[in-house]
């Protein structure tokens, strides 16, 4: 096993925890994969009838779409990731419930009709952590920018997993002026692993509202 897998092997059941049932990964699918826990959470929050998941990579936010909405669209470039994500789909009973599709999100979108969109492109592999700051538009493929314009072209309602050390400004900037967004910190076992950013109606505005309200009367540690 490359050296550089072994920590992400060891936690292999974070990711799937149905592992040794046969769940398949490439070798970028290890370090792109989200943690179960965090991917049922998402699905909780974007319950719908129709959600695409525009790089679904090895499937695992996929699969917990497939649990909480009627019809999951899991759409990858990579063949062999489409692969790994059928296989996996298929150890968790739900693949009758995901439509996989081989193809360009940048292509396909402009034809892409759904209720929610989740958008987890490629954030380059691990040395994201390296920079103090990830920058959207500059270090993810293709211009994460321009990922969510497509994305929100299909609907306002966008889930966007991002690297803990996103800008704010750029992902508060998404939601459009005088528009609100809820940037949403992602833990597993105390540690920050990754931030979830809800657009349109997947925003808690209950949940909005409290922030705010804590702030106003300085109640947020900081």
């Amino acid at each position: 096993m490359p050296k550089e897998i072994e920590k992400y092997y060891f936690q292999r059941y974070a990711y799937f925890s149905k592992f040794d049932k046969g769940v398949l990964m490439d070798k970028e699918g290890w370090f792109s994969v989200t943690p179960e826990k965090i991917a049922e959470h998402i699905a909780l929050r974007c319950q719908c009838d129709v959600i695409i998941d525009a790089f679904c990579g090895c499937g695992g936010n996929a699969i917990q779409f497939a649990l909480t909405c009627e019809r999951v669209i899991a759409i990858d470039i990579d063949p062999v990731k489409l692969h790994c994500a059928r296989e996996n789909a298929k150890i968790y009973g739900v693949e009758d419930r995901i439509e996989f599709i081989l193809g360009n999100f940048f292509e396909l979108a402009p034809n892409l009709k759904a209720d929610a969109v989740f958008l987890s492109p490629p954030w380059g592999g691990p040395s994201y952590t390296e920079a103090d700051t990830f920058d959207l538009r500059t270090m993810i493929p293709g211009d994460g920018m321009y990922i969510h314009k497509l994305a929100s072209n299909i609907t306002p309602n966008v889930a966007y997993f991002v690297p803990r050390n996103t800008d704010p400004q750029q992902l508060a900037s998404l939601a459009g002026a005088s528009q609100t967004c809820e940037i949403e910190q992602n833990t597993l076992y105390g540690r920050l692993k990754a931030l979830t950013v809800y657009y349109g109606d997947l925003v808690n505005w209950n949940k909005v509202e409290s922030v705010e309200m804590e702030v106003m009367h300085g109640y947020t540690e900081v």
